[in-house]
């Protein structure tokens, strides 16, 4: 799989995540909001893990 692919797909499921949770904000408690974000949160990490990983393995290519 392409990492582009994987990073969009990603992007995807946050803007989802985020329409969804604030067209229907009546009837949220503070548990609700607080996965909400915890799941956001996550995505973002993952985003950024990969990003992390392919800049390492870009400057590893490098230098050989």
């Amino acid at each position: 799989m392409r990492v582009e692919i994987l990073l969009k797909r990603l992007e995807d499921e946050q803007k989802t995540l985020a329409i969804e949770a604030l067209s229907r904000p009546a009837g949220k408690d503070s548990y609700d909001y607080g996965r909400v974000v915890g799941i956001y949160a996550g995505l973002e990490r993952a985003k950024n893990l990969i990003l992390d990983i392919m800049a390492e393995k870009e400057a590893k290519d490098f230098l050989l």
